[in-house]
């Protein structure tokens, strides 16, 4: 009853992509709010915003309802690419490094965080492209630099060759090895745990999958918020930087404090990001009686 396992890879995948991208469309709002509250605090957005409302107050002033979706189409790009890959290689990678025979029951938390962590960073950094798109074209506040995804991948390309396009992917593959191993390994030991708790009573059902979704989440809010302030702010720089020397300078400059900028936005947008996703998943999963 542990793990998201589907009897064959393409379920995997349709579950995936499913729960990715319905997720990013909900959260989307949740999304641009954390990401311009990130760029805000660095000061290279030009307006200074004291907390989620008044960032959300600002953005509707300015924008209407068009700015909380700029970036959507970018997002379910994202999602349609990176955050399907990452959840639908998850139980293949798991199965490969616990060996093929070993009952899904005895895998190891170990090997769950392996399994996990190599997900994470290889679709990361396979589809960073897309991590950048999208954080230029949420950042961009008056619509002016960039019409749509084409034209900003062209421009980011023309302007800074493919090194603008995989600008920031050291970080973002850190930030994405943390997101995988504390969000997959632990949704799996959670929901694993939980379903073996003959006093938590709902087994492998909505309840558990809610509760240890919102637990997966905090966990990943907590573990990724400071290198993913420092993955947004180096993605939206059009400038080459030094990447440890740029980390030094913001941990020097704002504190503990700064590289926490952001964090209540971003626990709404992943708290509800993985409850929405994972909840998805395994609705579609047994529905469909794809489940293993």
């Amino acid at each position: 009853m542990s793990g998201i396992g589907t009897k064959q890879p393409w379920q995997g995948l349709v579950c995936a992509a499913s729960g990715s991208m319905l997720a990013d469309t909900v959260c989307c709002p949740l999304d641009v709010v954390k990401v311009r509250m990130q760029l805000s605090q660095s000061g290279v957005l030009g307006e200074y915003y004291t907390g989620i409302g008044d960032a959300a107050r600002k953005i509707w002033a300015k924008e209407r309802i068009q700015g909380f979706y700029k970036g959507l189409t970018p997002c379910l790009l994202r999602s349609g690419t990176y955050g399907t890959c990452r959840i639908a290689i998850y139980e293949p990678l798991k199965s490969l490094v616990a060996g093929k025979d070993t009952p899904r029951d005895m895998v190891t938390p170990g090997q769950k965080v392996l399994a996990a962590l190599l997900s994470g960073t290889l679709s990361s950094f396979v589809f960073t492209p897309a991590d950048v798109i999208k954080i230029r074209m949420q950042g961009d506040r008056d619509g002016k630099l960039y019409r749509g995804v084409v034209h900003a991948a062209a421009t980011i390309f023309r302007t800074e060759k493919l090194v603008g396009l995989y600008k920031g992917s050291a970080v973002n593959v850190c930030r994405a090895g943390v997101c995988a191993v504390v969000e997959l390994a632990t949704y799996d030991e959670v929901k694993k745990a939980l379903c073996s708790t003959p006093a938590w009573g709902f087994g492998d059902s909505l309840p558990t999958h809610l509760v240890t979704a919102l637990i997966a989440g905090f966990c990943s809010t907590v573990a990724s918020q400071p290198v993913d302030l420092l993955k947004s702010r180096l993605m939206h720089s059009a400038d080459r930087v030094n990447v440890l020397s740029f980390c030094l300078q913001t941990m020097r400059r704002e504190g503990f404090r700064g590289m926490y900028a952001g964090f209540w936005p971003n626990y709404l947008r992943i708290g509800p990001h993985t409850c929405v996703c994972f909840l998805t998943i395994e609705q579609v999963r047994h529905l469909a009686e794809w489940a293993v």
